[in-house]
């Protein structure tokens, strides 16, 4: 955050984040200044940043797969399921 107020706060919210810079995201931008939030899906439960005025979603999240004819673990970019999708709209 800087001293003079810029036009928009453009901040990260992921779980690799220490815990001071998530919770920067809670705090109340001044007047004037957008807010945006680029956000994984930590904040898919239990996360309300209340002057959030729209969300966009893109239903995509990583999710860690086992390939047992490799015997690999690999983490693949899959499309939330209607459930998950239904917890992040809140």
């Amino acid at each position: 955050f800087r001293a003079e107020p810029a036009r928009s706060w453009v901040m990260p919210l992921h779980g690799g984040l220490p815990t001071d810079d998530q919770k920067k995201v809670f705090k109340q931008a001044p007047a004037g200044v957008r807010k945006v939030v680029i956000s994984t899906n930590v904040a898919e439960t239990a996360v309300t940043i209340n002057d959030i005025g729209y969300v966009v979603d893109t239903c995509r999240m990583k999710e860690m797969r086992y390939d047992a004819i490799r015997c690999m673990s690999s983490l693949d970019d899959t499309v939330v399921s209607r459930t998950n999708a239904r917890q992040r709209r809140g």
